[in-house]
């Protein structure tokens, strides 16, 4: 990521520690299904969803309660290892993958977390109990992340925030499609711009199988952030056909992470498509602004320095993060370009 999250704990991120506690519990108890193996704020939730909620945790009881006990302590940490998801992006835990269609205690499991995710957190006994909702968790989200505005996945689209009409779905980082116990982790629950959220780039994709086995901690407090180099590969006349060389780095090295960003949010062919639009309209706005007679007083590298430092104070600000590392690539590299500019100069 280009940027990492400041975490938020509300009410909401309380839901998942709730399930969690419910295995803990099962984990070591065998003295029959009852009330007090749910926690206080989550027993009235749970009764209010019967069918999803009571039949199936009473089915996992009687299963977990008929295994050994090395047998059920392997189940029940299976489930809480899998919400480590700092371990988890570190490469230091791989959780197992759930079959598309599983069968038997599986199926139970994977539906019943689904259901915790599509049913229960932003349902009505949720909301009543707690007297909240999820755009409330959005909101103090977005407040708390204010100075982002720029989707820290792909540095492209702009993010909803909290005073807009709408606001942008939470990506499950590890698709809950493949890993559903951590479905309601709001340390899986990444809100991102829609193309980074979409079918056609992210999708269902195995984030931990197709990456390098590490990935970055969306909110990792210490994350330093990506630089990009941009250069230009292959000139062109026409400057929408140039081909971009692009450079990534981190100044913590962390080139695995950036591998596997690059990989699960198709990094690479978007920034490419990305430039190629709109290199050109960049271009314009940089040649009208050193040729304006309202500047005619100013030389040309003194227009140009204060042209860079607008961008500069962009970049600082996280309003954008691709288009001047784009455009001085284009200035540096394009032979047409520089011919233009060269003329201003001696005209």
């Amino acid at each position: 990521m280009i940027r990492a999250y400041k975490y938020v704990d509300t009410i909401h991120t309380r839901l998942n520690e709730y399930v969690l506690a419910f295995f803990r519990k099962i984990e070591v108890d065998t003295n029959g299904f009852r009330d007090d193996l749910f926690e206080p704020d989550f027993l009235p939730i749970v009764k209010r969803h019967r069918k999803i909620l009571v039949e199936r945790f009473k089915i996992l009881y009687k299963y977990v309660s008929s295994l050994s006990a090395a047998e059920r302590q392997s189940f029940c940490q299976r489930v809480i290892q899998s919400n480590q998801i700092e371990i988890i992006c570190r490469g230091e835990y791989r959780p197992e993958a759930i079959a598309d269609k599983p069968t038997g205690i599986n199926k139970i499991m994977k539906n019943l977390f689904l259901d915790l995710y599509n049913q229960v957190l932003d349902g009505e006994p949720f909301r009543e109990n707690a007297h909240t909702t999820l755009r409330d968790h959005f909101n103090q989200f977005s407040n708390a992340n204010k100075d982002i505005t720029l989707c820290p996945i792909c540095g492209i689209s702009e993010l909803k925030k909290s005073q807009d009409e709408s606001r942008d779905q939470y990506d499950h980082f590890l698709p809950k499609s493949l890993y559903p116990f951590s479905s309601i982790n709001f340390y899986n629950l990444v809100p991102c711009c829609i193309d980074c959220n979409s079918l056609a780039i992210k999708g269902d994709r195995d984030t931990i199988a197709i990456s390098t086995g590490k990935l970055f901690f969306p909110y990792d407090d210490s994350h330093k952030g990506i630089s990009l180099v941009v250069r230009v590969r292959n000139d062109n006349p026409e400057t929408e056909k140039i081909d971009w060389e692009l450079i990534f780095s981190s100044p913590d090295n962390k080139n695995d992470e950036i591998e596997s960003w690059k990989t699960i949010y198709s990094i690479e062919e978007r920034y490419q498509g990305y430039i190629g639009a709109r290199i050109t309209k960049w271009y314009k706005h940089y040649f009208s602004y050193i040729k304006s007679p309202k500047l005619s007083e100013l030389d040309i590298s003194t227009k140009e320095a204060c042209y860079i430092e607008v961008f500069e104070q962009d970049e600082t600000l996280g309003l954008s993060y691709i288009r001047k590392p784009a455009l001085f690539a284009l200035l540096a590299g394009s032979n047409t370009v520089q011919a233009e500019i060269e003329a201003l100069q001696y005209a």
